[in-house]
């Protein structure tokens, strides 16, 4: 078996990790937990490998990581915007106490 082989086989099993992750991202909006610095450094060194790989010609380095630039950039993309979104000033919920002491007259 050609060493091609094996790479093109690490592409399929390692790239598909990249579609549960933003389809549940996607779904829920729910990024808590989602550090923006760590998947803005993993976007950062993908597109490093990517560079590196275009520069050797290796088209299986260059497949996996454009893949991974994508996931990544798309991760990084949901993170800032619904983590960002939610702290918006209308979105911020009243916590004025006497709000919880004063119940509106209706």
């Amino acid at each position: 078996m050609p060493i091609e082989v094996v790479g093109w086989v690490a592409v399929v099993l390692t790239q598909v990790f990249w579609i549960p992750n933003i389809l549940r991202l996607v779904r829920t909006r729910e990024v808590e937990g989602y550090s923006l610095v760590a998947w803005g450094l993993m976007l950062v060194g993908l597109s490093c490998w990517l560079l590196y790989f275009a520069a050797k010609g290796d088209v299986v380095g260059i497949v996996a990581n454009t893949s991974g630039v994508a996931g990544a950039a798309i991760t990084l993309g949901c993170i800032w915007l619904w983590r960002t979104g939610a702290r918006r000033i209308g979105d911020i919920p009243n916590n004025d106490s006497d709000s919880v002491n004063h119940p509106v007259n209706l």
